[in-house]
């Protein structure tokens, strides 16, 4: 059996592959977003002097940063009916990704407000503001430009792990995938398209993610003058020029 090119270009171009591609971008999305929230009051919770807040906060990093993803999403989709608990594939699949990303994002945020100068807080109170407002209005606003890198990282790696919702029936990339595969057996024409979806949104959220660091460091004296990604691009892609000697008599 050799490449067939045929079912390779015709699944690329196939409506059905684009819309799972842009599911699974949307869940990550979503996911993503939730567990940047969940993170913050999980990495002000690590922050705290209070150990009714801080023991939960280090016990859930300590679990979901320990176990698999896959296990994690088993336990909410299979597990939580046991207690009676019903839940949809969706909501499983989200709830899922978005408490495993939770815990990374919460060390995340916890070192970026570690990195910050600890004058600034006590120079917030003393003028009278509370720790809400100064976490508000001087803390947050500092760290959010320090998580965003980690950040898009975070969300690259969020797109990648929609895939074990594959398991669970959800109708992500992977799953139509699979499926396609059980009509054509091309197992490798597939799976190579499927590769081309994750590569293209991997690499214009890049693009995105480049852009933010960009606009957003703008301001920040520690913020180092990044090149626009599509510049490394072009240099990995450019061909090298013909060797020429200039002839000197």
């Amino acid at each position: 059996m050799t490449w067939d090119f045929d079912t390779f270009f015709t699944y690329l171009f196939d409506s059905r592959m684009a819309w799972a591609a842009l599911v699974t971008f949307c869940v990550a999305a979503v996911a993503q977003l939730l567990a940047t929230v969940v993170g913050f009051v999980l990495a002000l919770g690590l922050r705290s002097r209070s150990n009714l807040l801080r023991a939960p906060a280090v016990a859930y990093v300590w679990f979901f940063r320990g176990t698999p993803p896959l296990i994690q999403l088993l336990l909410i989709y299979f597990g939580l009916p046991q207690l009676g608990i019903r839940v949809t594939v969706l909501e499983a699949g989200i709830s899922s990704l978005s408490l495993y990303g939770a815990a990374y994002m919460a060390e995340i945020i916890r070192g970026a407000l570690a990195s910050l100068d600890p004058g600034q807080e006590e120079a917030a109170r003393s003028i009278g503001l509370s720790r809400f407002e100064t976490m508000r209005s001087i803390l947050a606003p500092q760290a959010a430009r320090l998580v965003l890198p980690a950040f898009g990282n975070e969300f690259t790696s969020m797109m990648r792990t929609t895939s074990l919702l594959s398991v669970i029936s959800f109708q992500e990339l992977l799953r139509v995938t699979t499926l396609a595969i059980s009509e054509t057996f091309r197992p490798f024409e597939l799976y190579s398209v499927a590769a081309v979806y994750y590569l293209l949104m991997a690499t214009l959220w890049m693009v995105v993610q480049d852009w933010l660091e960009r606009k957003f460091g703008v301001g920040m004296a520690s913020a180092p003058v990044r090149r626009p990604i599509w510049s490394d691009i072009k240099r990995l892609i450019r061909f090298p020029r013909p060797f020429s000697r200039k002839i000197t008599t």
